[in-house]
């Protein structure tokens, strides 16, 4: 080989080996930050755990004599509440503890289910809050031009030709279960419409 060559060879062999050890200390900085990562997040579960577990300064006995039990994730529920195989939105992030609870899950025959103790249920979770019942069915806007109809006269069958009529007539049908959903100006045109069912 050439000097020109070797010298070539030799400049590459330095440039690996400066790479080498950049990127050596590269993984080692990812380690360590990955590490401090880590130890904050699981300080920071343990204070939640913390807080959790007695609010307002309560024990263990206390907080089962006011009808909560722990949680695996060590979180207070009411009793009955919380499903046997569940996580929590945050702990189902974690792939390992994941697997494991749906291994569990799936061996006790149960399924998982991702629970959000921080939310109250959607109402379509609960299913359809009780509709009032009341002779009074339909109320029309004349300003808006919206007729607020009762949701079960508005899922049901015979309402069909009414509610083409309301919107030949421009209204814009909006359902409502309990009078408190409608407006305030409704809500009052409510009352006395019940008023005068009452009166005949």
């Amino acid at each position: 080989m050439t000097d020109e060559t070797t010298a070539a060879l030799q400049a590459l062999i330095k440039q690996v080996e400066t790479l080498t050890t950049t990127v050596t200390d590269q993984a080692k900085r990812l380690d360590g930050l990955r590490d401090f990562n880590t130890r904050i997040l699981d300080e920071k579960k343990d204070l939640q755990r913390k807080l959790a577990t007695r609010p307002d300064g309560k024990t263990d006995a206390e907080m089962e004599k006011l009808g909560l039990e722990r949680g695996s994730d060590g979180n207070w529920y009411p009793k009955g509440t919380r499903p046997t195989h569940s996580l929590t939105r945050a702990e189902a992030r974690d792939p390992h503890k994941y697997r494991e609870a749906k291994a569990a899950a799936e061996k006790a025959g149960a399924t998982l289910q991702i629970i959000d103790p921080d939310t109250p249920e959607d109402a379509h979770r609960r299913g359809r809050p009780d509709t009032a019942t009341s002779r009074t069915t339909v109320i029309k806007d004349e300003d808006t031009r919206r007729a607020y109809v009762r949701r079960d006269v508005m899922g049901s069958s015979e309402f069909g030709a009414q509610y083409r009529k309301l919107r030949e007539d421009g209204f814009t049908p909006v359902s409502w279960d309990q009078p408190d959903e409608l407006p305030q100006h409704m809500q009052t045109k409510f009352a006395l419409m019940e008023k005068s069912h009452d009166a005949n």
